[in-house]
């Protein structure tokens, strides 16, 4: 899979590259890879791997570099720690004993690898690197932004998001950038954010990357267990989104109305969307529900089902059902919105007590 991605990244970047003199970053949610011109003797970053060159010869060269010191040097009073075989002041400053006797370390031994061609080349490079997106959702706005890192100044940028790749991540930035819209496209069933130049990459960017108006509805949603008797439990609280987008996952900041203030209520993991879409916020304090099972009986090869739902509280509550082969549905009270095969939708608005009488028969699997 890795090897197709950096060949995808390969064939989008040397066609961006005609027309971009920048070095261009693809960033992945947990590295990027970077195509960059270079010398011919070019020293690696720490944790860069070389990936692939244009250069008709090359080879990785691992050099030793000895340390450096001052000597001589006097220890000022104060506190010190040895950490490995160092002396370490309280300002940072290290020191050793040498055969020379005490010396201020201003480099530790290391080992560079150096990047030898025959030729300048254009270089891919993998790199540490990352990006988030996350949400705002305000009425019926939804925000989308950006979070990127990566150890260079500035770059051509690029994401590339999968379903299901995105992983909540806390990362905290300092800066924030404004930028119109990324361009969206799509490669080797990839959705690909083409961001532009950007600069400051080392140091952290937020991007405000768009506004999309949805249709938003807030909803008590019970999951229903039919096949047993249980007693109060809370609703859980959800937003149900339509829209004309496909949204990556991501960290998503639910607002709501309070007393005339727009004001956050919660933090929660929003799922890939497709155009439409539900985000789990949390259980919800204004519809307690609880279940009665009057009737179940197996015969002919499925199970028949009566029992009341009961509801306290006030909102719009929706009732999902899943049985394998649903039929003969009946409702006391409540408008059924959904309904296929194994599955079942039924809404109501509930303002104080109400009590809905189930019936139905499945299939045994």
């Amino acid at each position: 899979m890795t090897r197709k991605l950096r060949l995808s990244f390969t064939v989008l970047a040397l066609f961006i590259a005609a027309f971009v003199s920048a070095d261009i970053l693809v960033l992945y949610n947990s590295y990027g890879l970077l195509l960059k011109s270079v010398e011919k003797d070019f020293t690696l970053p720490a944790d860069w791997q070389v990936i692939q060159t244009s250069a008709s010869k090359w080879y990785i060269e691992s050099k030793n570099i000895g340390p450096r010191y001052q000597i001589p040097v006097e220890l000022a009073p104060g506190t010190y720690t040895i950490q490995d075989g160092y002396l370490v002041s309280e300002n940072g400053e290290v020191f050793i004993n040498t055969s020379y006797g005490l010396a201020k370390v201003i480099e530790k031994p290391k080992i560079d690898n150096v990047l030898r061609m025959s030729e300048k080349a254009d270089v891919l490079f993998q790199i540490p690197g990352s990006y988030r997106i996350y949400y705002s959702l305000k009425d019926d706005v939804l925000e989308q932004f950006f979070s990127l890192r990566a150890p260079i100044d500035k770059a051509y940028v690029i994401l590339s998001t999968a379903p299901e790749e995105q992983r909540s991540v806390n990362l905290a930035y300092s800066k924030m950038a404004a930028a119109e819209s990324a361009q969206e496209v799509g490669s080797a069933g990839r959705k690909i954010f083409v961001l532009g130049n950007m600069e400051g990459l080392n140091n952290g960017i937020n991007i405000k990357n768009k506004s999309i108006k949805v249709i938003r509805k807030d909803v008590n949603r019970i999951n229903l267990n039919y096949s047993y008797t249980y007693d109060w439990q809370p609703a859980d609280y959800v937003v149900e989104l339509k829209m004309g987008d496909e949204l990556p996952a991501g960290d998503v900041y639910v607002y709501g109305n309070i007393l005339g203030y727009t004001v956050p209520i919660g933090r929660t993991w929003m799922p890939d969307i497709n155009k439409e879409g539900n985000i789990f916020v949390s259980k919800s304090w204004s519809i307690y529900h609880s279940w009665t099972l009057t009737k179940s009986t197996k015969a002919g090869g499925r199970i028949y089902i009566t029992g009341d739902l009961n509801l306290k509280g006030n909102g719009l509550t929706k009732i999902v059902m899943y049985a394998k082969g649903l039929s003969n549905l009946s409702i006391s009270t409540g408008t059924i919105v959904k309904q296929a095969a194994d599955y079942v939708e039924i809404e109501l608005n509930v303002s104080g007590v109400a009590k809905v009488t189930i019936s139905f028969n499945y299939l045994i699997e």
